[in-house]
C-alpha cells in the first residue's frame, strides 16, 4: 500500500522518532544520502501473436526485469535502464530493490508537492519519469535522482520489409544466388547461355551496376560460396571454378566432378553421385561418411546453410529434393545434417528420417533457400513439389531444433508482396541482423526489429 505525505510533514516526524529513541550516549547521524544500486522485479509483458490457423491472439507473460539493469549515474543524478524492456511490457506496478544510504521518498515529476514513502514491499508505476530523493540519516542534506524505466517502442519480434530496388537487370533469369562479399551484395543469374553477375554496395543495396565477367559461362550459379575471401563455383559439368575479383573466373579441379554445397571456416563441401566431399584448399578432396543410404540424398532444388550453434558446435544443414518422375512418394525434403565439436573433429553426415508422429517436416519445396538467422534455420521457396500443398514464397518455415521439425510461426514472415510468385529467389544474410531476399526483379530487405535496435 503506497503512503503519500507532505514532505515537511514527513521531515518533523522522522526527527521526533529519531529524537524520542536516543540513548544516552550520544549517536552520531551519517550525513551520506545517495542510492548504490536500484533494481526491478517482476513485469508482466503482453504478446500478440498468431495461431496455426492464422487467427490472432494474445497472452501474458512474466519475467525477471531485473536481467535489464538499472544504471546509477551518481554525477547526473540519473537512474536508468540502457537496454529497454521488451516491447509491451507493462510497468505500472513494479517492485524496485534499492541499496541506499538514507531515507528514500518519490514523486512524479509533474507532482512537486507529494511525495510518497519508499518501501521495498509497495509496487511503484514507473510507467513515467519519477523523481527518487534520499535524506541523509541526520536530514541535513538531500539528493534528487530522476529515474526512467525505458521500454521498446516497437514490436521486437516484428519482421521489418523494404523493397529497396527493382533494378529489372536480370528480368530474364532462370536461377539467381545472392553473396555477401568484400562489402557488397552479388547477385550472379543464369539465363539460358548466358551467366551474368551485378552488385550493389551495402547496406542500402539500391543502386546495381552490372559487371562483366569471363570463364564462367557454363556455371550453375546455385553452387556459387564465399571461401578464404574468394568466390568459388562449380560448372554444369562439375569443374571447380575461382575468382578473386568476381569477374574473372579460373578452372581449380577438373578431376572428379563436384557440386558445391557450402563452406564453413574449416573447409568446403561438395557432392557428386550419391557421394559428399570435403577439401581444405580447394583442391584434394575427401569423401565423407554418409549414416544412410545415399539414394537418399537430394538432387534438385539443392540448398546447404553452414553456421555455429551457440555451444560451440559446428553445423552443416543440406536439404533439397529427389527427382519426382524416380520418388512419386516423397512427402518431405531430404534432409541431411554434418555436425562436429568446437574442435576440429571427424564428422558424418545424419539423415534425417521422419518419423511418423512428425507433422512438421520440411516442405518439399522447389527452389529451396535455406538460411541461418536469429539462432534458428529459415527455409522458404517456390510451390510444393508434387503437390499443392503450398503456394510459391507461401511462408518461412522455421527450425529451431537445426532441422528437426519446421514451422510457420507468424514471427519471422515472407513480405506479402512476394506471396504467390513464381520467380527465381536467392537470399543471404548481412551482418547476422538484416537478411536479403532477391525474388524475381524485385530486392527486398528485412529485419527482426530487436535485431536492429543496437543500430539506432
Amino acid at each position: 500500500m503506497k503512503k503519500s505525505i507532505g514532505l515537511l510533514p514527513l521531515v518533523l516526524c522522522l526527527l521526533c522518532m529519531v529524537s524520542a529513541c536516543k540513548d544516552e550516549d550520544e549517536t552520531v547521524l551519517s550525513t551520506d544520502c545517495y542510492i548504490h544500486s536500484f533494481a526491478l522485479g517482476n513485469v508482466t509483458r503482453q504478446v500478440n501473436t498468431k495461431t496455426e490457423a492464422g487467427k490472432d491472439t494474445t497472452y501474458y507473460i512474466t519475467y525477471n526485469a531485473s536481467y535489464y539493469p538499472m544504471r546509477v549515474n551518481q554525477l547526473e543524478g540519473k537512474i536508468a535502464n540502457k537496454d529497454s524492456l521488451p516491447y509491451n511490457s507493462r510497468v505500472n506496478a513494479v517492485l524496485a530493490t534499492l541499496e541506499y544510504s538514507g531515507t528514500v521518498v518519490y514523486r512524479k515529476v509533474e507532482e512537486e508537492g507529494t511525495w510518497h514513502s519508499y518501501s521495498p514491499s509497495d509496487s511503484i508505476d514507473f510507467s513515467n519519469p519519477l523523481v527518487f530523493r534520499v535524506y541523509s540519516q541526520d536530514y541535513t542534506a538531500w539528493r534528487d535522482y530522476l529515474v526512467e524505466v525505458n521500454i521498446h517502442r516497437q514490436n521486437g519480434d516484428e519482421f521489418v520489409w523494404r523493397k529497396v530496388a527493382e533494378p529489372g537487370l536480370w528480368n530474364e533469369a532462370d536461377s539467381l544466388k545472392a553473396v555477401v562479399w568484400n562489402g557488397h551484395l552479388w547477385v550472379f543469374s543464369s539465363e539460358g547461355g548466358n551467366r551474368r553477375a551485378f552488385s550493389a554496395s551495402l547496406p542500402d543495396g539500391i543502386d546495381w551496376t552490372e559487371q562483366t565477367v569471363s570463364g564462367c559461362e557454363t556455371a550453375d550459379v546455385t553452387t556459387l560460396v564465399v571461401w578464404n575471401e574468394k568466390l568459388y563455383m562449380s560448372q554444369t559439368d562439375g569443374t571447380l571454378l575461382r575468382s578473386e575479383d568476381g569477374l574473372e573466373w579460373h578452372t581449380v579441379q577438373t578431376g572428379s566432378p563436384l557440386r558445391l554445397l557450402a563452406a564453413d571456416e574449416t573447409g568446403i563441401y561438395a557432392m557428386w553421385d550419391g557421394k559428399i566431399f570435403r577439401s581444405t584448399d580447394g583442391m584434394a578432396w575427401t569423401e565423407e561418411a554418409l549414416d544412410e543410404d545415399p539414394a537418399l540424398l537430394p538432387s534438385r532444388d539443392v540448398a546447404a546453410v553452414a553456421y555455429v550453434q551457440g555451444n560451440g558446435m559446428r553445423r552443416i544443414l543440406l536439404g533439397g529434393n529427389r527427382s519426382a518422375t524416380d520418388y512419386p512418394s516423397d512427402e518431405w525434403a531430404m534432409l541431411w545434417s554434418r555436425s562436429t565439436p568446437a574442435a576440429d573433429e571427424p564428422s558424418h553426415w545424419a539423415y534425417f528420417n521422419v518419423s511418423p508422429d512428425n507433422a512438421y517436416a520440411c516442405p518439399r519445396l522447389e527452389r529451396l533457400n535455406m538460411v541461418r538467422y536469429d539462432e534458428v534455420v529459415l527455409a522458404f521457396g517456390g510451390a510444393s513439389l508434387g503437390d499443392d500443398a503450398h503456394e510459391p514464397l507461401d511462408a518461412f518455415y522455421v527450425s529451431e531444433d537445426n532441422g528437426v521439425t519446421w514451422k510457420a510461426d507468424g514471427v519471422y514472415v515472407l513480405p506479402e508482396e512476394l506471396c504467390g510468385q513464381e520467380v527465381p529467389v536467392a537470399s543471404v544474410v548481412e551482418s547476422g541482423s538484416r537478411l536479403w531476399i532477391v525474388a524475381g526483379r524485385q530486392v527486398w530487405r528485412g529485419q527482426l526489429a530487436r535485431l536492429g535496435f543496437a543500430d539506432r
